[in-house]
């Protein structure tokens, strides 16, 4: 491949294909969603042909970490074209492009692959096809573009979405069209029995070490204030909002280019930190390319140099709005200047990766007070043309911009961490053997304005697959031996009682009107176990592990055994059967039998928080646990971990689970109408990175000083709430959004600003948005059309109304807790015109432009469904009862009519009541309207679902039967007294579906399909 793996103790890593699947725009023949073959390109009456490819970088990934980048500096993809059988009349020259896609491809709209803004610009592209291939041919391309999006070389916080890619068929003749008809281009794929004719990559990569402080160091960023490129050919222009160069292109001193940068020492608090005697700092510049010329044509070494800017005259400042060459006195600067700091960018360096200048032995007090900036400037270089490195300036949206890095020793805590009074804290005491080291054991973090709860256990089962091993009250066990089963461990905490007990014993009563209990959000929980080490187990034989805890899925029965009660009897307790495998809580790791007791812990917070969720969909019973020690390697445990029992005689060591919260009333206790809940159908933030959000786990509001201001964006679909039939119980206060607040958050990937109220205030959006392509500028994407904001960040009047729809105040140092709009005004115009909804943005309204932390909430992404955002809606109540009719005279079939006008009623559903269809008629080949028939299994089904009575009182009402050939009589006729809604059942069970009906059922069927149509 001619790939370079020896650049700075490089690494070479081929990856195969992990997928190759053809897609058409029309499913037209037997290549579509095909994996033997890779094909691209039209045929005559064929739709468009894409190949989708996927690769694994996973091993890459793992090795990205806060201390560690990983640096793809050169990478080929492979693939061998096959020998057409095609019409060679029907060729058109074409090249294979490789393009990048922004969702996951069962996503995205495959029926139209020419326009599709989900298929990203080219990242590199095959050797020209010229003519139909007459034999199996290698071809390769440029692969780097595209590995570097997944795998960054800036770090993982840049890292794209491994969506995979597809490979495009582009025409190369002049007036040609992706829709011409051609020769499709085939290519082996990932089922070719040569392994070297499948798709495949090598990357070429270096891991490097991120710059770090030291220990006992805190590191402070002064993000960058002006920074501009001056050039000596051009020395009276100004080059602000472009690349920063530095070199001489030309080889001669006329054509050199150098870059000045000032800081933002302001930010710096000189009264927190002491810069005497620091020496520790570095200027943080990110690479882009080589300029002027190709990377071949550049150095294998470029020296730069980091220089204080001494050109100015006592008095005089710069700008990067007007700093040129001439005016900053550029001639001026010294030969040989104080060299503050170098650095060496080697020919292979990676694009958009950090370049480090260490500032070696420099007085820092002096570099932040006294100069007036930093100069940086190529040495050492060739007298002949060649490139010269460019690195991103101030106006860079995605990657790191110029930054200054200070070491500062990490100040002692000034404040004292009183601890809240606790009914549990473990210690050592004199019943355990000594350690050296405490146990770490941390209590639950209690949010200000919350509490904790501490739960001991009380209700266990220990249960053992045979054979069985001898048992001791005072410990319990998990795991296996050899020679014996395996054992779990069942245990149940009262969490509801002690919860409900425990937020009144500490709030009082719930404030909230009609509210009879707290809510509670959880905001963090820990579960604690008191290990006690197996003198007779051996560390070699010892399997790597830890034990996990999993919610079951039915209450704990006191007669559990390892057959019971147990959906596979003697198999035991099975992961995704008899407990929930995909929520849980890992203790510890546990790589050998420790000397000594020790406390292992795991954090409930997210099982805590479904147990307590307010969302009936989402909570999740409290049945109790399953504890198992599961191994790292898959194979089964070696050894049993022991734990002390409730039953141990010191009371230290027993077993306990603490929850840390926040109470809470609902805005609206709701309680003489119904409390339902909606999902959000798209949120998103915006932000000036020019990047799409959609997807996110969070959203951020504020402005965080490195990434500038962040606005969120939420929607409802209208179309969802049922506005003929459901009514709002109060005009005023009916509808709230929710929103989970995590907390304040530094940007990324790291920044010194710092914390403030905010307030936050909720608009209404006057203009279509979509999640999946929303930007700073950008709103929503109609094929290749972008429907743009009509300014930067949304523009007032037009993008959203300015009218404040509900704010709340989020003050510094406030913990996690949930917050509420109340958007019932903004609702009730939706309902009013479905086609004015677009949703809300919610912004800083007090400061926006002031620099501070980014107020972080949880997003519809958020992996923990019970803290995604909803709106609660406080509805009328739906009801089915009798109504009654206008008084009016009764008739018989004989004549005869009531001597008095009668009051009669009848059933009505209101609010919405009775609306919910379970199943359709039309499901089963029945007409709509039919309200029982049998099917053809002989089950009757019923389809209505409607208000009908339910009791009734017959009333007497005299008859008057004159002129009629009948005496007058007392008639009876039923006044309903109560009504309900009839609901969808089967009346008989169903039979076992057969595979194909037989013709006679079929005639059947459609004779009484006829006969319902008639």
């Amino acid at each position: 491949s001619g790939i370079n793996a020896e650049y700075g103790g490089g690494v070479r890593k081929e990856i195969q294909a992990t997928s190759t699947t053809v897609y058409m725009e029309e499913e037209t023949d037997e290549d579509n969603l095909s994996t033997d073959e890779v094909v691209v390109g039209k045929t005559t009456d064929k739709g468009i042909k894409v190949t989708y490819v996927t690769y694994d970088y996973s091993e890459l990934l793992a090795l990205q970490n806060e201390t560690h980048d990983v640096w793809v500096y050169e990478s080929n993809m492979f693939l061998t074209i096959k020998e057409s059988t095609e019409n060679k009349e029907d060729f058109i020259p074409q090249v294979t492009e490789i393009h990048p896609i922004s969702k996951p491809i069962d996503e995205i709209d495959t029926s139209n692959l020419v326009e599709n803004s989900d298929i990203e610009e080219p990242t590199g592209s095959f050797r020209n096809i010229n003519r139909i291939p007459n034999r199996d041919i290698p071809t390769v391309a440029d692969f780097t573009k595209t590995v570097q999006k997944y795998v960054n070389p800036s770090g993982s916080v840049y890292n794209k979405e491994n969506n995979g890619i597809v490979l495009v068929n582009k025409y190369t003749e002049p007036g040609t069209t992706p829709n011409d008809d051609g020769v499709s281009i085939r290519y082996y794929g990932v089922d070719e029995e040569t392994v070297e004719e499948r798709p495949s990559i090598d990357i070429c990569y270096k891991v490097v070490e991120v710059k770090k402080c030291e220990e006992g160091e805190e590191e402070v960023v002064i993000v960058v204030k002006d920074v501009v490129t001056v050039d000596k050919s051009n020395p009276d222009t100004n080059y602000n909002d472009e690349g920063l160069q530095v070199g001489s292109p030309d080889g001669t001193p006329e054509s050199e280019k150098r870059v000045i940068v000032k800081f933002n020492v302001d930010q710096f608090d000189t009264e927190k930190y002491d810069l005497k005697d620091i020496t520790n700092a570095w200027v943080h510049l990110t690479f882009n390319d080589f300029v002027e010329g190709d990377r071949f044509d550049a150095e294998p070494e470029n020296k730069i140099i980091v220089t204080p800017l001494t050109t100015l005259p006592d008095g005089e400042d710069w700008d990067e709005t007007t700093a040129t060459w001439s005016n900053t006195n550029m001639d001026d600067q010294p030969s040989e200047p104080e060299e503050l700091g170098d650095v060496i960018v080697p020919q292979q360096q990676p694009g958009v990766t950090p370049i480090v200048v260490e500032l070696t032995g420099v007085d820092v007090e002096k570099l932040i007070n006294d100069y007036k900036g930093l100069v940086i400037q190529g040495v050492d270089e060739p007298s002949s043309p060649h490139s010269i490195p460019e690195f991103f300036g101030k106006g860079e949206e995605v990657f790191p911009k110029p930054a200054l890095h200070v070491c500062v020793p990490t100040l002692p805590s000034s404040t004292s961490t009183a601890s809240p009074t606790q009914t549990h804290t473990p210690t050592f005491t004199t019943a355990s053997s000594t350690s050296s080291q405490p146990p770490i054991l941390t209590n639950c973090t209690i949010p200000n304005g919350g509490g904790r709860i501490v739960i001991d256990l009380k209700e266990y089962i220990e249960i053992q697959e045979a054979p069985l091993s001898p048992e001791n009250e005072q410990f319990v066990q998990i795991g296996k031996t050899a020679g014996k089963g395996e054992k779990v461990l069942l245990v149940k905490f009262d969490l509801e009682k002690a919860v409900k007990e425990g937020v009144i014993e500490q709030f009082g009563e719930p404030p909230a009107d009609g509210q009879e209990e707290w809510d509670i959000a959880v905001t963090d929980s820990r579960i604690n176990l008191r290990m006690t080490p197996d003198p007779s187990d051996d560390d070699n034989t010892w399997e790597p592990g830890q034990a996990v805890m999993y919610p079951l899925k039915k209450p704990l029965d006191d007669a559990s055994s390892w057959e019971y009660p147990w959906i596979e009897g003697d198999k035991g307790p099975i992961a995704g059967i008899d407990y929930v495998s995909t929520v849980n809580a890992k203790f510890n790791k546990l790589h050998r039998n420790p000397d000594t007791g020790r406390w292992l812990q795991a954090v409930t917070t997210t099982i805590a928080r479904y147990i307590f969720t307010e969302l009936d969909d989402i909570r999740m019973a409290n049945n109790g646990f399953l504890l198992r020690y599961v191994t790292e390697s898959g194979n089964p445990a070696t050894s049993f971990v022991t734990f002390d029992s409730p039953a141990f005689p010191d009371p230290e060591f027993k077993p306990f689970m603490d929850i840390c919260y926040i109470p809470f009333t609902r805005p609206v206790p709701c309680t003489e109408g119904q409390l339902v809940y909606y999902d959000l159908s798209a949120d998103t933030y915006i932000a000036k990175d020019g990047q799409v959000h959609g997807s996110e786990e969070h959203l951020f509001i504020g402005n965080s000083g490195w990434d500038g201001p962040a606005r969120s964006l939420v929607d409802f679909d209208i179309f969802t709430f049922n506005t003929e039939l459901t009514a709002l119980h109060n005009d005023a206060e009916s509808v709230y959004l929710r929103l989970w607040y995590e907390g304040a958050e530094m940007a990324k990937p790291y920044n010194d600003p710092r914390q403030m109220e905010r307030i936050l205030a909720a608009h209404k959006v006057l203009k279509t948005w979509s999640d999946s392509h929303a930007t700073s500028k950008v709103a929503s994407v109609s094929g290749n059309q972008k429907n743009r904001w009509d300014a930067e960040m949304m523009e007032e009047l037009t993008d959203y109304d300015p009218e404040v729809i509900a704010s709340d105040t989020i003050s510094e140092g406030e913990d996690e807790h949930n917050i509420y709009f109340n958007l019932t005004s903004v609702f009730k115009d939706w309902m009013n015109d479905r086609t004015s909804a677009h949703g809300v943005v919610i912004k800083d309204s007090q400061h926006e432009s002031v620099p501070g932390y980014f107020l972080k909430f949880a997003s519809l992404n958020n992996p923990d469904p019970t803290v995604r955002p909803y709106l609660m809606v406080c509805q009328k109540k739906p009801i089915c009862e009798p109504e009654d009719q206008d008084p009016m005279p009764v008739y018989d079939a004989d004549g005869c009519v009531s001597t008095t006008n009668v009051t009669l009623n009848y059933c009505i559903a209101k609010n919405g009541a009775c609306s919910g269809m379970e199943d359709s008629a039309t499901n089963y080949d029945y007409m709509t309207g039919v309200s029982a028939l049998w099917d053809e299994f002989h089950v009757l089904r019923t389809f209505c679902k409607c208000c009908t009575d339910a009791a009734a009182e017959r009333i007497r009402v005299p008859m008057n039967c004159e002129g009629q050939d009948k005496s007058d009589y007392d008639n009876y006729v039923n006044y309903i007294t109560s009504c309900e809604c009839q609901k969808c059942e089967e009346v008989s069970s169903k039979r076992k579906k057969r595979a194909v009906p037989s013709k006679t059922r079929l005639l059947l069927r459609s004779a009484l399909k006829s006969m319902l149509r008639k």
